[in-house]
């Protein structure tokens, strides 16, 4: 045997709700992606819907287009706990302009490291 049976989806939920002390080091993080936008998207519409799940600390678009034409940018919100509700709450349900097909939020892969890191 290898020892290893059971990591995977055994540590899921366990550390959600129990104190706010340790936010720094609190899984996925406090910044999202967001794709499928409109090319001409602006700051201030990002920034409007994503306000309603909480504190907005950071709108970021991406001028770069992809290969589908549509815009993407990072959001940044003060805590992991209103990044999680925005992408519970917008995922795919949302279309941030009626015609324009429903957004995409997701966690932004963060720089330092792998994205559950140690804990």
């Amino acid at each position: 045997g290898k020892g290893k049976g059971k990591g995977k989806g055994d540590f899921g939920g366990g550390y959600k709700g129990n104190g706010k002390q340790q936010q720094s080091a609190a899984a996925p993080g406090t910044k999202l992606f967001v794709g499928n936008l409109p090319p001409d998207i602006q700051q201030e519409a990002i920034r409007m819907v994503f306000e309603h799940y909480g504190k907005v600390t950071n709108v970021h678009i991406m001028q770069g287009r992809s290969n589908s034409g549509q815009a993407c940018a990072f959001v940044e919100y003060a805590s992991p706990g209103e990044a999680e509700t925005a992408i519970i709450t917008l995922n795919d349900k949302y279309e941030i302009r009626p015609g324009e097909g429903n957004i995409m939020v997701k966690y932004a892969s963060s720089t330092n490291g792998p994205k559950w890191g140690p804990y």
